[in-house]
């Protein structure tokens, strides 16, 4: 599914409009036929519901006054609540008013001496169209707009907003003042970006998208997606003459004398996610601490501390050949000596590569040296840092991060040329030429190891010969997959890491 920006809708709606010859009545048409649709669908039949309508000036509320007349052919009872005057109405907007007047609708104009009539009719009313504003509003809600907002989610009733929730920026996601909490958002012809993102997530609530009439062809260079089950596609079919090699080897560097779980995990992962051999490379003072298992443990030479350390690093390179992906970084601790073990085997390693937790803690502030990796090999690297290991890889501020991942991450893939999977929700993965946001997964994996987890399973898949940002944008939607199946026996509240990886089969 392709997501957009406010302005990448609006040049795909003027091309509609202008280009292809689509008459805006009859896209405004279509779009209020399927909030009408998406309401029945979601609340039953109709007939003798009371649904308010909140209307704007421009072509959201149009949508909102077609949906209001189709309302009334379904036997509702609808009341029509405009926020401007016929004369500050839109061309389209005021032609639908002009119809909704004709067939007899009610309604009524909104001013703040009247204000208490809006409230009450709210009060008795069993579903709320928010029509007020679309695509196009910027900047935080004030005087009447906000007063009308704030009324409205005092009350407790069902609410429908159409295209995204009034005062939600749709390209960003921020909320500068109030915004309308929606039950249900009918997203009109493509997904606005703004509403996975930041604030959006919390006013859109349920979303459905509908076609309404624009064609999909003028979105084929929006390289911006939702994951979705078509990533599947990118797994190669499993042969039946097949052997544990023709499904890869991986190497796992990770773990120490504290974390020695992290290695595991990651390890067990990249075996569930369908890797034939795994070899798992660890400081020998912690290698007797695994369980007999399908994993190949390999001791290496260690520090004091029971971390990887200078005098590991050639036993590691030795591990090299005849391996397919390397999964760095989970659980290696934070000392000195590990920067110059992730740089050696960063600039030896020839394949596709998983960056991870410590490992990219490792490079932070050698972008420099990072730079001087050949290119073409730092294309097959995918890094996986939560916000906090951005903040420290980029040098940027943790909340500005928050505050704008998309961006973030953009320009860390195009100044480092990896594919950047920055976690959270919505994960955001890039490449050199698409994005993905991965809405999978739930709050009970806020917990230790899912991040090695997720490295793992797109070690597995980078083992699989899938291309570095399909394995990464596949594997964070198998990993919220596997976590929202885990949910459903565990809860969210005893969620805990093994519980995804006994998931992984149900979603692989």
């Amino acid at each position: 599914m392709r997501v957009v920006t406010s302005e990448e809708m609006k040049t795909i709606d003027r091309i509609a409009i202008q280009e292809k010859g689509i008459p805006s009545l009859s896209l405004m048409e279509n779009a209020g036929s399927s909030v009408v649709r998406a309401i029945e669908d979601r609340y039953g039949s109709l007939t003798a519901k009371r649904i308010l309508v909140l209307v704007g000036r421009g072509n959201n509320g149009g949508d909102g006054l077609v949906a209001a007349r189709h309302l009334l052919n379904k036997g509702a009872q609808v009341k029509v609540f405009m926020l401007h005057p016929a004369n500050e109405l839109s061309p389209e907007c005021l032609k639908n008013f002009e119809i909704f007047k004709a067939l007899n609708g009610e309604y009524h104009y909104i001013t703040e001496r009247d204000i208490h009539k809006l409230k009450l009719s709210i009060g008795i009313s069993d579903i709320v169209i928010d029509a007020i504003l679309g695509i196009g509003a910027k900047g935080p809600l004030k005087g009447l707009y906000a007063t009308v907002v704030e009324i409205l989610n005092s009350i407790d009733c069902k609410v429908v907003a159409i295209d995204v929730p009034s005062g939600v920026d749709a390209t960003t996601g921020k909320v500068e003042s109030v915004a309308v909490r929606a039950d249900l958002t009918v997203v009109l012809g493509l997904m606005k970006q703004g509403l996975l993102l930041l604030s959006g997530l919390e006013y859109v609530g349920d979303w459905v998208v509908a076609d309404i009439g624009i064609p999909y062809s003028l979105a084929s260079t929006v390289r911006r997606f939702v994951t979705d089950e078509s990533l599947y596609k990118a797994i190669p079919t499993r042969p039946r003459d097949g052997h544990k090699g023709t499904f890869g080897h991986g190497l796992v560097v990770a773990g120490s004398r504290t974390m020695a779980g992290a290695a595991y995990l990651t390890s067990i992962a990249m075996l569930r996610a369908g890797a034939g051999m795994v070899t798992l490379a660890v400081p020998e003072s912690i290698a007797g601490l695994f369980p007999p298992s399908e994993i190949m443990i390999v001791p290496i030479p260690d520090t004091r501390d029971g971390c990887f350390g200078r005098t590991s690093i050639a036993k590691i390179l030795e591990l090299f050949p005849g391996k397919d992906a390397l999964v760095l970084g989970p659980g290696l601790a934070r000392i000195d000596e590990i920067t110059e073990v992730v740089l050696e085997l960063l600039l030896n390693w020839k394949g596709p590569l998983v960056l991870d937790a410590d490992g990219i803690n490792a490079i932070s502030g050698q972008v420099d040296m990072i730079l001087a990796i050949n290119e073409e090999q730092r294309k097959n690297w995918i890094l996986t840092p939560h916000p906090g290991e951005m903040s420290r890889l980029t040098g940027v501020d943790l909340v500005k991060i928050i505050e704008d991942r998309v961006s973030i991450a953009y320009e860390t893939q195009k100044k480092l040329q990896v594919n950047v999977v920055l976690k959270g929700f919505p994960t955001i993965v890039v490449g050199p030429k698409q994005l993905y946001l991965n809405i999978t997964g739930n709050p009970g994996m806020a917990s230790a190891g899912m991040g090695d987890i997720l490295s793992g399973i797109i070690g597995g898949l980078l083992c699989q010969k899938v291309a570095p940002l399909e394995a990464a944008a596949l594997g964070v939607y198998v990993h919220g997959k596997a976590g929202d199946c885990a949910k459903q026996t565990k809860g969210e509240r005893a969620l805990i890491a093994s519980d995804v990886i006994d998931a992984l089969p149900a979603v692989l």
